[in-house]
């Protein structure tokens, strides 16, 4: 909670001071004046009827919007939400040393950023039922988003401690999330080993007779071979793992394997979100990602975003931007020549680090 109220304030703060601005230079114009003037208003208010294209015939929807960009460097120790409830134990929402930062060059994570994470056209949104009565209606869901953002999501880290890696119980970050959460996997290396038995373990070809055929580098690229491969549309309600399933692989003799992925959430450190097409390492436009918003709600709604519909399940929730998982190697997997048919995969560690976020010598501010 504490969290989500930080985000809120920045954004109150920022549309407050704003105003202030405004209001100090305010300047009286007669209406000859004021008739020649042209220009577009920094808020707007919308509000959407249930019916119609609305597909909740009960729900009506009041939004407070900011044509501007809204810059966000923040460091957030514990973004806990939804905790106990009608859910029981457990939280929608718990991530543990989440960052807000620009996108930094993958080679150079230490290096820090050198923009901000970018909101553009930041907004408030009310879900109201029953809107026309004054006797029944009621706030069923709130929202803070924007209409598209830019930037990168720093999550938790791996172990310092020399524990192992590959545990994912070693790593700090994602520990529940409740969602929608479309993801890209590209430009993924999975160094793997084919054995020519069954391997017993995840650190070699071993057992009777067991030995290294041959060892390759297979690959996870975004729409390869076919157009939307390797794109995947999670629904996530306080998930600590993940099963994608469909992973388009390179391998072996450059064949194409179906494989599954069970993994754990811990070990994503790094979340791009749009792309930095001039590599300059600040946002231009055009390269921001649509949707993004944390809402809560009493019961499932379908919030309007940039056209869509799109269903938030009771409780928090966090509609992400199509996110990608990029520039990564996993560790060494052994497996057999059935994998030429198929290959299940469970907790690669991507060795991701996470963005140095901070001054000095803090790790995490």
């Amino acid at each position: 909670m504490k969290g989500l109220n930080y985000l809120a304030l920045i954004v109150l703060v920022t549309m407050g001071n704003s105003t202030f601005a405004m209001q100090e230079g305010l300047t009286a114009l007669t209406d000859t004046e004021l008739s020649a003037e042209t220009g577009q208003a920094l808020f707007n208010m919308s509000y959407i009827a249930p019916g119609g294209s609305n597909p909740s015939a009960d729900v009506g929807f009041y939004k407070l919007g900011m044509e501007a960009q809204l810059d966000l460097n923040a460091n957030i120790k514990k973004f806990q939400l939804g905790c106990g409830g009608f859910k029981g134990p457990g939280c929608d929402i718990d991530i543990d040393n989440l960052s807000f930062t620009g996108i930094v060059n993958p080679n150079t994570p230490d290096a820090g950023p050198a923009s901000d994470f970018t909101l553009i056209n930041p907004f408030y949104e009310l879900a109201i039922k029953n809107p026309t009565s004054a006797a029944t209606r009621e706030v069923v869901g709130f929202r803070i988003g924007a209409d598209s953002v830019w930037g990168m999501l720093s999550i938790g880290g791996p172990p310092t401690n020399g524990s192992d890696a590959n545990n994912p119980d070693n790593h700090t970050g994602i520990n529940s999330l409740s969602g929608h959460l479309p993801t890209i996997l590209n430009n993924g290396t999975v160094p793997t080993t084919i054995c020519a038995g069954t391997p017993t373990t995840q650190t070699g070809c071993t057992g009777f007779a067991n030995f290294e055929l041959t060892s390759t580098n297979s690959t996870i690229n975004v729409d390869e071979p076919n157009t939307g491969d390797n794109r995947f549309d999670l629904i996530l309600q306080r998930a600590s793992r993940v099963a994608l399933n469909g992973i388009q692989v390179k391998s072996l003799l450059n064949l194409t394997i179906t494989s599954n992925l069970d993994q754990s959430l811990k070990f994503i450190h790094n979340m791009t979100l749009g792309t930095d097409t001039n590599n300059n390492g600040k946002y231009d436009l055009g390269e921001s990602a649509p949707n993004f918003g944390i809402s809560v709600q009493g019961q499932d709604v379908r919030w309007n975003t940039n056209g869509q519909w799109l269903n938030a399940q009771k409780g928090w929730w966090m509609e992400m931007p199509e996110g990608k998982i990029e520039n990564f190697t996993t560790r060494r997997v052994y497996t057999t020549l059935g994998a030429v048919f198929g290959l299940d995969l469970k907790d690669l560690n991507q060795n991701q680090v996470p963005v140095d976020n901070c001054y000095g010598s803090l790790t995490f501010c």
